[in-house]
């Protein structure tokens, strides 16, 4: 599988400098189109009705499309130097529904790359944004770091594996990154002999279907004690010398998520490495 369109959002003109170069690279890599698609702050209202029109401040919208402006120069640059085809888009009102626009703007693509974003008060908006880029636009999402890119397709992935939709999602979705050859782990993560046993027959189905691929496909256990599985999965991929994982994104209530934890939430603030989020 080969990706033929690659969507990069773009939430600050930071992220954007290293964030643009890396995903005109990997395009270059896949001879795929970029679409750049920038996400904003959200506009804040001067008390009254929600539903009535916001008191929009100049020097907050300036700023806003300052920045927009920055990011489609970055990327525009990213394009040129890499030879690459691609297209900007950004909202065109700063009363636009801005979650909205950047998922819609997404959801053509093959695959989406989004930089993770770190969980301090000041970008609380643009984890929020995020998350729903994962929830809704219903792409793989591929979060990288500034000090965890993927400039070329990968050689060795690890695969969180469970028998849900998301996971099995993520086992076809990261085929699209995945270097002919590669090394696959697929891993699952127990908290009992019992549901260990539940995945073996799908695990071998799945090492039979990437064999047949052309994959070196590895199947490894670990048993969930105490600690998160979003921590066996950092720490197995450390130990195997893995470039990427792939996991199933968001496959509990929000509920479930807020009193458990989950391997998503962890991994979006912990990971040495790209990861690669299906829904």
């Amino acid at each position: 599988m080969i990706p033929r369109t690659i969507a990069a959002a773009f939430l600050e003109t930071d992220e954007a400098r290293w964030l643009a170069p890396m995903a005109a690279a990997l395009c270059r890599r896949f001879e795929a189109h970029l679409i750049g698609a920038h996400g904003v702050e959200p506009l804040p209202l001067l008390g009254g009705d929600l539903a009535s029109d916001p008191i929009v401040y100049p020097e907050f919208v300036d700023w806003q499309r300052k920045e927009a402006a920055e990011i489609r120069e970055t990327f525009e640059h990213a394009l040129k130097a890499e030879d690459v085809q691609g297209e900007f888009r950004t909202p065109s009102g700063v009363r636009d529904a801005l979650i909205d626009f950047l998922v819609d703007s997404c959801r053509a693509a093959d695959l989406v790359i989004s930089a993770r974003v770190p969980g301090h008060v000041g970008r609380a908006g643009d984890v929020r944004m995020q998350e729903q880029l994962i929830r809704q636009a219903g792409r793989p999402v591929l979060v990288v770091s500034e000090a965890a890119q993927l400039n070329n397709p990968a050689q060795h992935i690890l695969v969180g594996v469970s028998c849900s939709r998301e996971a099995m999602r993520a086992v076809h979705d990261m085929l699209y990154l995945a270097a002919h050859g590669a090394r696959i782990d697929l891993l699952s993560v127990s908290p009992s002999e019992g549901e260990r046993e539940a995945v073996d027959d799908l695990r071998d189905d799945l090492a039979a279907a990437l064999d047949r691929r052309g994959f070196d496909v590895t199947l490894l256990d670990r048993m969930k004690t105490t600690s998160e599985a979003g921590d066996a999965l950092l720490h197995t991929a450390r130990e195997r010398g893995a470039e990427m994982i792939a996991v199933g994104a968001y496959g509990h209530s929000r509920l479930y998520d807020f009193v458990i934890g989950a391997v998503t939430t962890r991994l979006l603030e912990k990971s040495h490495l790209p990861v690669l989020f299906s829904k």
